[in-house]
């Protein structure tokens, strides 16, 4: 057997790492250690609709975010939206780019040399010319604490030869690849190969709540979900109220599922060798309540808003000092919530927002947090608040789908629209610290689990005999 882990989703990101793409490199880096079986890598190739292998070397730089592949001068992977020269011949179509877009080619093309060259003395000239190219904000994404930076690269810089699957192979797909790749040719070369497709499904809340999303991302992950149903031989799936969604799903339209693996995600483990950091912005240890997650319409930054207000009218937060860290990037449909975000009276004093912040900031944060929150109103699992336990903080979170379930006993879980108990709840936290040492004292008991121990179980879930071979294999000959 042969497991082949594509990186698609992985290659094409640019910057801290959200929770669907640390899921995936964490999962990815397991594969690079995995013994049980030979590991390959791949990307999928927009233009010629084929899997391209992926070097060792290489794939150990995209699980690392070390670089980043331009694939703004391809096609749309599942030709959703089609621009009028997708369809043009490979040739004609890079030279149109070439026209149109000038500066993303030059910093690619420099940031392939970069790669190719580190030692060059030109080099230097060259990241000047392309800081200079850079807008703002990809000059942040690109930049690392240790001085080094994120090479943005072209396809061929990180796609090798085309890679055939062969009978044997297990191929696992993971979260984002809906929008990067396009399942249904995927499939049809494993069948054709006699590989089998197996899809790590992190939720179908798109489906669930269309409304939190923008209608061509609805569209796009639906047919998806969809075609996966009838094309993957595996889901693995990451908690028991995501099985239950699908399940539900599946009996309603009548639609046939594939085998359900149950697989719960792992959680960064507390890197106490962050404590020794500087906190920025005027925070000071155990005086900020802290928020981790993309800012979207799903994870209901707006009750938290509502809620600081009245606890800043009411004197709880003057008397505390205490302050409300958001800490993510923006998401998608957020314009009114930036607009409140911005527009709320305490923003920028008592109320802060931090965004593209470093594995290492985010672990300094998390250590000198007087606790955490997370109000999201559905989750197909939630890793801040198991990161949250596992650092040992006192933790109030929603009961919004997986939620409750992943966080057990060791959290105090409210209702997501239940403005008035998350202000009771959290006036009581703030003023009185000794009500919130019992949950403290749950999170020091919690154990979370590690990377490395949800990777090698989704790997091996991933590789694990289907139902059809075992009853196979335990018909003896005599039964032939």
């Amino acid at each position: 057997m042969r497991l082949v882990v594509d990186l698609t989703s992985m290659a094409r990101w640019l910057g801290p790492p959200v929770g669907l793409v640390r899921v995936q490199r964490r999962y990815a880096a397991a594969a690079a250690a995995f013994k049980a079986s030979e590991v390959a890598f791949t990307v999928f190739d927009p233009v010629e609709r084929v899997l391209r292998h992926v070097s060792p070397e290489m794939a150990a730089e995209i699980i690392a975010g070390d670089i980043s592949c331009d694939m703004s001068f391809y096609p749309d992977p599942a030709r959703i939206k089609m621009r009028f020269y997708d369809r043009w011949p490979s040739w004609a179509r890079q030279s149109l780019m070439a026209t149109l877009k000038v500066r993303r080619v030059l910093i690619t093309e420099i940031g392939a040399f970069g790669r190719r060259n580190p030692g060059s003395g030109f080099l230097h000239f060259l990241e000047r010319i392309e800081n200079r190219l850079m807008k703002g904000n990809e000059r942040r994404l690109v930049a690392r604490d240790d001085g080094s930076r994120v090479r943005i690269v072209p396809l061929r810089t990180v796609a090798g030869e085309r890679y055939r699957l062969a009978s044997g192979d297990h191929l696992l797909l993971m979260n984002n690849d809906w929008a990067h790749t396009d399942i249904e040719v995927i499939s049809r070369e494993c069948r054709s190969a006699g590989a089998k497709l197996t899809v790590l499904l992190n939720d179908i809340i798109p489906i669930q709540f269309s409304e939190w999303y923008r209608p061509h991302d609805v569209k796009r992950f639906t047919d998806y979900v969809n075609l996966a149903f009838g094309l993957a031989d595996r889901f693995i799936l990451t908690s028991r109220r995501v099985t239950a969604d699908v399940e539900e799903y599946a009996a309603k339209f009548g639609i046939r599922l594939p085998e359900l693996q149950h697989v719960p995600l792992g959680c960064d483990r507390a890197r106490k060798s962050k404590a020794g950091g500087r906190l920025s912005d005027g925070l000071q240890a155990g005086r900020f309540i802290l928020f981790v997650s993309t800012i979207e319409p799903r994870k209901n930054h707006s009750l938290l808003m509502d809620v600081w207000r009245r606890l800043v009218v009411d004197g709880t937060v003057a008397q505390s000092g205490m302050k409300l860290v958001f800490v993510g990037r923006s998401g998608w449909m957020v314009d009114g919530i930036l607009a409140k975000l911005h527009s709320h009276p305490d923003y920028g004093t008592s109320l802060i927002h931090l965004d593209n912040v470093d594995d290492g900031t985010l672990s300094l944060l998390y250590l000198n947090s007087a606790f955490c929150v997370y109000p999201s109103l559905y989750e197909g699992y939630g890793l801040p608040p198991v990161e949250a336990l596992a650092y040992g903080k006192a933790l109030i979170a929603s009961t919004g789908g997986a939620i409750a379930e992943v966080v057990g006993p060791f959290g105090l879980c409210l209702d997501p629209l239940d403005i008035d108990a998350w202000e009771s709840a959290m006036r009581q936290w703030i003023t009185d610290p000794v009500a919130r040492a019992s949950y403290e004292a749950s999170a020091g008991e919690f154990v979370p689990r590690s990377w490395e121990q949800a990777g090698r179980e989704t790997l091996e879930a991933t590789l694990a005999p289907f139902t059809d071979e075992v009853q196979a294999r335990s018909v003896s000959p005599l039964h032939k």
